[in-house]
């Protein structure tokens, strides 16, 4: 234990020179058993060091999330501070600049005066950017400025892209340009903010950046850059200009609505005489102001849209989307749209639909965020941890987005999974693990689908694709590891069948890829079959040479009793008629261990057995048995073994009266039919027999 804290404590030196530690060590004269014991001593510091590290991240996970779902909240209060501190500023400004009677007068003034040129203005969004269609529906709306920008990240102030950003009198419409134009159309609709619920921040030139702003919207921020100085000063000033005058016409909107209120309750408070001059004054504003004719028409049609709840509502979403109060925020979307169904059509209706739908992208890109993968965010705890943003996704109507970056998540999950599993041991240790890991996530995937997509059976169609594909790239795992050409043939069979024993599990979640996995792995499977076919070919060539003929002397009983067994247990039941004087085999060495290593081969291949194989192990048995037919051909013919020309022909009818029919016995057991296709094998006997009858056996 000294030695081990004296070494912790060298190692963790702030000077600690590597070299001159081995140095050391390596100039001590210490033996080659010191020097493993120093190793293991590093290792186990190295173990204990790793195993102190993972305990410290798992103890302070929780505070690990915790905190950063704290900044984030604190970096969306700065913004929304931001936010109302500049709402402030320009209601201030507007306040000393003019009085309320004069406000009216400019303003109304100002809108009589571009009421017929806006419409066309807003009109040539049309023929300009692609799906902007709800846009230009909104009345009154119209276009203030624009010109092309270019799009920064706001941390690293890298070159994103291109834009086209139009100013409009109550948003901000940002376009991209389209690769492929055709037509006049020449931009495609990204997005739109409402002035009232984004500010503007002016950027110092710092190095590269310059004439550059940023958009602070809640909860994120976008930063711009401008062609030259000139354009960034008419767009800070067009943009406060625009906050401004919108916040006068709300101001006057909500003004008009106090005064037709105030009318409505008139009648019952006054008298007859003063109603009339009331009535009076009334007609006569409505008769010299058309606008407010106009816009007091607006109004009383809009009253339903006036309730506190519905006022409230945008402020209400971005807090719950704030607070990644998902559930609230959906409810209040459902909410007011189904109230929203009730409400006659007007002008004030589009624009609120329009500040409804903006929550509902906001939202949805949030909730997108959730479910996409990234370098920063893990993926542990299974599908479950989707399951939240994925229901949120689907009461949105986005069933279908929502299906495709589950499935994408998951996808993610297993090839982290897949890559933290290490290659060591046994093949089939590792083919288990990775089986495990595998069909598990499979598994796992499929129940929390099946419960999250209920309602959408039209979304099974593409679980059912992603398996396949996700099937595609474990099987491309699987090859590399156990469809090598050089791997043993029982290797082969013993992790082709864990994949599918794990495979057949997923049955219970109603999904079958059993016939998926057994096509995947054909090829793999017939180049493992004819390798070992070669490899089984030259061993009995390489025994052929050394064989000298002889019966198999086993030496005594008890050896020849294991060897009966074993053929026995191969499927050779008639093997111990062929036990002569206890202890020897009437076969010849070779064929013994021929006969051992094909019916192996065999019993492997009906483990592997597929329909599209049986072609392939008719070949290979023919291949086998033909070689094997010319190497007794060469020795019965052979000089050398003139005596022992009977024991040859009684070795060649022990392989084709014998061993050909075990073989096929054994697969028509697995196919359910004779191999015709193997008859031909018995021509070849006859070869055999004209061979001996030419040097003169007697058959």
């Amino acid at each position: 234990m000294a030695a081990t804290e004296h070494l912790r404590k060298q190692l963790a030196q702030q000077q600690f020179d590597p070299t001159k530690f081995v140095q050391e060590i390596s100039s001590s004269g210490d033996t080659y058993h010191d020097l493993l014991e120093h190793r293991l001593k590093v290792r186990n510091l190295s173990e204990e060091t790793n195993l102190a590290l993972k305990k410290n991240v798992y103890k302070n996970y929780a505070q690990f999330i915790e905190t950063a779902k704290e900044i984030s909240y604190l970096e969306s209060e700065m913004y929304q501070l931001s936010h109302i501190l500049t709402e402030q500023k320009g209601i201030m400004d507007l306040m000393l600049e003019m009085s309320f009677s004069a406000q009216d007068e400019v303003v109304d003034t100002k809108d009589t005066a571009v009421k017929e040129e806006p419409k066309k203005s807003i009109a040539s969004l049309l023929d300009k950017v692609e799906g902007c269609s709800r846009v230009t529906e909104v009345p009154g709306r119209y276009i203030i400025y624009d010109t092309d920008l270019t799009e920064l990240e706001p941390d690293s102030f890298q070159e994103i892209h291109k834009v086209h950003v139009f100013l409009l009198n109550d948003s901000l419409l940002v376009t991209t340009f389209q690769p492929n134009r055709r037509g006049p159309v020449r931009f495609k609709f990204q997005t739109l903010y409402e002035l009232d619920s984004l500010a503007v921040v002016n950027v110092r030139d710092v190095g590269p950046v310059k004439n550059a702003f940023r958009i602070l919207m809640f909860p994120d921020q976008r930063m711009f850059q401008a062609n030259g100085p000139k354009t960034k000063k008419e767009w800070l000033t067009s943009l406060e200009d625009a906050k401004k005058a919108k916040a006068a016409s709300d101001t006057r909107k909500r003004e008009l609505l106090h005064q037709s209120s105030r009318a409505s309750i008139i009648p019952k408070e006054v008298t007859p005489t003063d109603d009339v001059e009331v009535e009076q004054d009334l007609d006569e504003d409505e008769d010299n102001n058309p606008f407010f004719q106009e816009e007091a028409a607006d109004v009383m049609e809009s009253n339903l849209l006036k309730v506190d709840w519905l006022t409230e509502l945008p402020e209400d979403l971005d807090m719950c989307i704030a607070q990644r109060n998902f559930e609230d925020a959906v409810d209040l979307i459902i909410k007011t749209n189904d109230y929203l169904k009730e409400v006659p059509a007007c002008p004030a209706l589009k624009d609120m639909r329009a500040r409804v739908d903006h929550r509902i992208e906001l939202l949805t890109d949030v909730l997108i965020r959730e479910l996409s993968v990234s370098p920063d965010r893990s993926l542990r705890g299974g599908p479950q941890v989707t399951r939240r943003p994925v229901r949120e996704l689907i009461r949105l109507g986005r069933a279908i987005k929502a299906c495709d970056l589950f499935l994408k998540n998951r996808s993610e999950a297993i090839k982290q999974s897949i890559r933290q599993l290490r290659i060591e041991g046994a093949t089939t240790v590792y083919i288990t693990k990775l089986c495990n890991v595998f069909f598990t996530h499979m598994f796992e995937t499929g129940k929390e689908f099946r419960k999250a997509f209920a309602n959408h059976p039209g979304c099974f169609s593409a679980f059912v694709v992603w398996a396949n594909a996700e099937l595609k790239g474990y099987v491309n795992h699987f090859s590399r590891q156990a469809l090598s050409k050089q791997t043993n043939l029982s290797v082969v069979a013993e992790c082709v069948t864990i994949a599918r024993t794990y495979c057949s599990k997923l049955s219970a979640i109603g999904l079958d890829l059993s016939f998926a996995l057994n096509s995947l792995l054909v090829k793999g499977i017939r180049d493992a079959m004819y390798y070992n076919k070669d490899q089984l070919i030259e061993a009995a060539r390489h025994r052929n040479i050394e064989e000298k003929w002889y019966q198999l002397n086993l030496r005594n009983p008890s050896s020849a009793n294991v060897l009966v067994q074993e053929m026995v247990n191969c499927g050779i039941l008639m093997f111990p008629n062929f036990v002569v004087n206890g202890c020897f085999i009437d076969l010849s060495s070779s064929m013994v261990a021929f006969t051992k290593l094909l019916l192996a081969f065999i019993n492997d291949v009906m483990k592997l057995y597929t329909p599209e194989i049986f072609p392939d192990l008719i070949d290979i048995v023919k291949d086998v048995f033909s070689n094997h037919v010319q190497l007794l051909e060469g020795a019965v013919t052979n000089e050398k073994f003139v005596e022992e020309r009977q024991f040859i022909i009684k070795n060649a009818d022990f392989l084709f009266s014998t061993l050909l029919d075990t073989v096929g016995g054994k697969i028509k057991e697995k196919v359910g039919r004779s191999p015709r296709e193997l008859e031909v094998l018995k021509e070849e006997r006859k070869k055999i027999s004209k061979k001996a009858e030419q040097v003169g056996v007697l058959i």
